[in-house]
C-alpha cells in the first residue's frame, strides 16, 4: 500500500536517530511509501488531529520515550502507529513497538568487563531516573551476584541538579575499590563517571575500567583520555523492523482486525547489542602492560587482514608461548580469542547489510575459507549466518 508515513521524532538531528530513520526509509522505498519526518517540537498536542488530516498518512512511526510521552495510541486512531521504545505506562501497553532488550545490554557489558578479571564491579544509572536504566542495572547486578562478585551501585536521586549529581558522583567514585569495572547505562553516563575518575586522580584503564552504551562511532572531542568502550546497536535495523511492523498493521483492514491479529501474535519486537566497540577503557589487566596494549591495537587494525597469533608474537621478539602467556595473563583470554572477536565484529557488521553476499564475507574478514567462518559462526552464535541475518536484519 503506497502512501505517506509520518515519522515523529524528538531528536531527529542526532546521528543515532538518523540511522533509525535510514532503516525505516530503506523499507519504505521498497514498498512505495514516502516518509515524512515531523519534529515533535514542531506541533502542539491539540494540533495533532490537524496534522493527521493534512498529511493523511497510512501510518505513523513515533520515537520515544521523550518524543511520545504525550502521544498514546488512542490519539492516532484509526491510523495505525508503531513506537520505538515507548514509555512503560498503561496508555502505551499493548501498542505495536520495537523495544530494547536491556538484559542483553547488561550481559554484553558484563562479558566485556569481566575479560579483565576485575575484583569488583560497579554500575551507574542515568542522571534522570528511567525504567530502562533500572532494568539494565538490575540485570547487571544479577550477573555480578551469579559470578560471586560485589556490585556497587550509585543510588538514584530524582530531581537533583547537574552540579549536585556531579558532586555526589565524585564522592561515590572515591569509595570504589581499586581496579573496579564500571558499567555506565549509556555513553553520556560513561563520560560523567570518566570525568570524575580522572579528576580524582584515578587513571583509566589502569585504576578502573569503564564501558558505556549507544555505540558512538567516534569519541567526542571533549571526552577524557582514554576513549571509552561502548556497546553498539544496529540502529538501522530498529527503524527497518518498525516499518515492517507497520506494514503488518496495514495489512489488516481495520482497527478491530488489527487488534485481533495482535491477540494472535507478537505485540512488540526487541533489539539488542550488535557488538562492543572496544577502546582503551576496557583493556582489562593489559592496562599495566604497554606491549600488550600495542598488541591489541595491532589486532584491531589487522585482524581482518589475516593476522595470526604467531605473526603477532614475532613482532615482539619473544617466543609464541611466552607471548601467549603474557597476553592471557593481562587480558583474561588468548590472542586468538581477541583476533576472532574483532573478525566476528566485522562479520556481523557485514551481515547487517542486506546487499552483502554471505559467501563473500569470509574474504573481507580474514578467514582462510568460507567453511571455516561458517563453522566458527555456528559455534559462537548457535545459528547459521543466514539465520542470524534473518533474525537481526528483517
Amino acid at each position: 500500500m503506497a502512501g505517506n508515513v509520518l515519522y515523529i521524532d524528538y531528536f531527529e538531528w542526532e546521528a543515532k536517530q538518523k540511522r533509525k530513520l535510514a532503516g525505516a526509509e530503506r523499507f519504505a522505498s521498497a514498498h512505495g511509501w514516502k516518509i515524512k519526518v515531523v519534529p515533535r517540537d514542531s506541533f502542539s498536542l491539540p494540533e495533532l488531529p490537524e496534522l493527521l488530516a493534512r498529511h493523511r498518512p497510512i501510518g505513523c512511526i513515533v520515537t520515544g520515550p521523550q518524543g511520545c510521552d504525550d502521544l498514546p495510541p488512542r490519539l492516532f486512531n484509526p491510523v495505525p502507529v508503531v513506537y520505538l521504545d515507548p514509555p512503560d505506562r498503561p496508555n502505551w501497553r499493548g501498542s505495536a513497538s520495537v523495544v530494547c532488550d536491556n538484559a542483553a545490554v547488561a550481559a554484553e557489558a558484563f562479558r566485556e568487563l569481566s575479560a579483565g578479571l576485575p575484583p569488583s564491579y560497579a554500575a551507574v544509572s542515568y542522571r534522570i531516573p528511567q525504567k530502562w536504566a533500572r532494568r539494565r542495572i538490575a540485570a547487571f547486578q544479577s550477573l555480578c551476584a551469579k559470578a560471586g562478585k560485589d556490585c556497587h551501585v550509585l543510588p538514584e536521586n530524582p530531581g537533583e541538579s547537574e552540579t549536585a549529581r556531579t558532586d555526589r558522583l565524585a564522592a561515590w567514585a572515591v569509595t570504589l575499590p581499586p581496579n573496579c569495572a564500571i558499567f555506565a547505562v549509556n555513553d553520556f553516563t560513561a563520560r560523567e563517571i570518566a570525568y570524575v575518575l580522572v579528576a580524582s586522580g584515578r587513571r583509566i584503564p589502569r585504576d578502573a575500567t569503564v564501558i558505556g552504551v549507544d555505540g558512538a562511532d567516534e569519541p567526542a572531542k571533549e571526552d577524557p583520555h582514554p576513549p571509552i568502550s561502548s556497546i553498539k546497536f544496529d540502529l538501522e535495523r530498529v527503524g527497518y523492523v518498525a516499518a515492517k511492523m507497520l506494514a503488518g498493521l496495514l495489512a489488516a483492514k481495520n482497527a478491530k482486525e488489527r487488534s485481533a491479529s495482535f491477540a494472535a501474535g507478537k505485540r512488540n519486537e526487541t533489539f539488542g547489542p550488535l557488538f562492543t566497540i572496544r577502546r582503551e577503557s576496557t583493556r582489562g589487566r593489559g592496562r599495566r602492560e604497554p606491549h600488550i596494549l600495542e598488541a591489541v591495537d595491532i589486532i584491531r587494525r589487522e585482524a581482518c587482514d589475516g593476522l595470526t597469533a604467531a605473526a603477532l608474537a614475532a613482532r615482539f621478539r619473544c617466543s609464541r608461548n611466552h607471548f601467549e602467556f603474557r597476553f592471557r595473563e593481562a587480558m583474561g583470554h588468548s590472542v586468538l580469542n581477541e583476533i576472532l572477536h574483532i573478525r566476528m565484529e566485522k562479520v556481523q557488521a557485514l551481515l547487517s547489510r542486506p546487499d552483502m553476499k554471505i559467501d563473500a564475507i569470509a574474504d573481507f574478514c580474514g578467514f582462510r575459507t568460507e567453511r571455516e567462518l561458517r563453522k566458527l559462526f555456528k559455534l559462537r552464535t548457535g545459528m547459521s549466518m543466514r539465520q542470524w541475518r534473518e533474525k537481526n536484519c528483517r
